[in-house]
């Protein structure tokens, strides 16, 4: 097991949110020379399911990859590694808040880190609502990372 920290991303299902924000934040920490793991759960996900291809066609366009990525749920192992897990809704920040009493305070909203609301769920939508999702994503890194510097102190 490593010791670097492990982000984790939460939505519903882990099939288009949080996965792109997973190979966002990966790509992220790559490009800034950092040890960090990163993954991505759904609250109400199944185990080993592929991403969305709206998710998947929207995150090639900037040169990422979906490919590899199979569903989990968030799962209490996943959960207590966890160095900081952002969820895509407060919504889902309370279901986890409930459900893993002890890992309250490494468990955040993408409005908490960022104050810009929720990230709302583009599926059944077009590929501009995904892309807008993908944007506001990679552009919010610069937050998450800095919640993971703060969470690590």
């Amino acid at each position: 097991m490593s010791d670097d920290p492990l982000l984790v991303f939460v939505c519903q299902h882990n099939a288009c949110r949080s996965a792109i924000a997973e190979v966002i934040a990966a790509a992220e920490a790559q490009r800034r020379g950092l040890s960090v793991q990163v993954a991505s759960a759904g609250t109400h996900a199944l185990f080993g399911y592929g991403a969305a291809s709206i998710a998947q066609a929207t995150i090639s366009e900037i040169g990422l990859s979906l490919e590899h990525h199979r569903s989990q749920p968030a799962h209490p192992e996943l959960i207590a590694r966890a160095t900081l897990v952002v969820t895509m809704t407060d919504a889902q920040r309370d279901l986890l808040h409930a459900a893993f009493r002890a890992q309250r305070e490494k468990v955040m909203s993408f409005n908490d880190v960022t104050g810009l609301g929720d990230v709302f769920d583009p599926i059944g939508g077009d590929a501009a609502e995904v892309r807008a999702v993908r944007d506001r994503l990679q552009a919010s890194m610069p937050a998450i990372f800095e919640a993971l510097e703060n969470v690590e102190q």
